[in-house]
């Protein structure tokens, strides 16, 4: 049996997905779907044809899962997961007995574990529009860094009061003499250049150089340099990777999204999902409901249009992080962890109704 034939014939439950679950979309939302399906005996007892998901190849954002994995993330606390069974039913399309009874048992698959799903996936919300504002703010210029930009002068040995040097003035007729380490003698040599026409340093070769003037017949150096100066590697790396990483961003981002940023400095989208999540993980913990149509979707919708400051986003998710954390998860009714054993007896009541026993 394919994956197309599973979805047809073996299906638990099918519901909207993604904003039009939440009470929270918009004309121009997606449609997308979310369900349980049960695989064959076969697969589930052996080993040998085992099956957790299936995608929609038609749908970008719709999926399906087994029941025995479905079943596992549900004690996972899994965000997505949770909200199948907690769904309003006008956003169900497809229900069935064994999805009834699975649902009619969803209080007792909660547990504490939800304090640390919800905020870390809100959390991985908060990081990403933290970053990409961090981009907006401090955009990249196209030309990658150079190492000329990343020298330093250490010493000075002529007789001038020199303390910092315009690098980019000593590129012809000089020599950089490695010293060791990050550090390099700077001597006036005509004939020679001590960068290369890309920025990145062209060290003197001591073994290429046909007339090696800073040694001495018994191989000792012998000639003070101008300056001594430090090639400071690490903060050149750190901007080259950074200028990397803003380009990769700038160039692959999201067309919606880039157009939210650059509207509003920061990902509105992703601060909904932010607090919606961060609010979820609340009224779980607190009144052990899991409320996915959302009753301040209006408030939602207000922050997806950019009505909050960015600032004020961050703000107010840490707020609900600590009062989850350190607040909420001590005074909760929820148990600790899983049930495992009476998670397991409703897998397998639900299988025996999937299978007709």
């Amino acid at each position: 049996m394919n994956a197309q034939e599973l979805i047809a014939n073996n299906l638990i439950v099918r519901h909207l997905g993604g904003s039009h679950a939440y009470g929270m979309s918009t004309p121009q939302s997606d449609v997308d779907y979310r369900g349980i399906f049960f695989a064959p005996e076969r697969s589930v007892r052996t080993p040998f044809f085992n099956i957790k998901e299936v995608s929609d190849a038609t749908e970008e954002d719709t999926k399906y899962h087994e029941l025995t994995h479905f079943m596992k993330l549900v004690t996972d606390c899994n965000p997505n997961i949770i909200e199948t069974l907690w769904v309003d039913e006008k956003v169900i399309e497809v229900t069935s007995p064994a999805y009834e009874h699975l649902r009619a048992h969803r209080s007792d698959l909660l547990s504490k574990k939800a304090a640390f799903t919800f905020t870390g996936y809100a959390f991985a919300q908060l990081k990403r529009i933290k970053g990409h504002n961090k981009w907006i703010n401090n955009p990249q210029s196209e030309a990658a860094p150079k190492h000329i930009e990343y020298m330093s002068l250490v010493q000075n040995f002529t007789e001038d009061k020199i303390f910092k040097i315009n690098f980019a003035d000593f590129r012809e007729g000089w020599i950089l003499y490695h010293f060791g380490g990050e550090i390099y003698g700077m001597y006036q040599r005509d004939g020679y250049t001590a960068y290369n026409r890309d920025g990145t340093l062209n060290p003197f070769n001591d073994e290429q150089a046909v007339d090696n003037p800073f040694i001495d017949e018994t191989g000792q150096f012998r000639k003070t340099p101008h300056f001594i100066v430090k090639f400071n590697k690490e903060s050149y790396i750190a901007a080259r990777d950074t200028h990397k990483n803003y380009w990769h961003w700038k160039t692959h981002r999201n067309e919606k999204r880039s157009e939210l940023e650059e509207l509003h400095g920061y990902d509105t989208k992703h601060a909904a999902h932010l607090v919606r999540l961060l609010r979820m993980g609340t009224e779980i913990l607190d009144k052990g409901e899991v409320h996915v149509w959302r009753p301040d979707a209006q408030d939602l919708l207000d922050i997806r249009a950019g009505k909050w400051k960015y600032d004020d986003i961050v703000s107010y998710a840490e707020s609900l992080d600590v009062n989850i954390r350190e607040n909420l998860y001590n005074t909760s009714q929820l148990r600790h962890s899983p049930d495992y054993n009476q998670a397991a007896k409703l897998l397998m009541e639900v299988q025996d109704i999937c299978w007709g026993k």
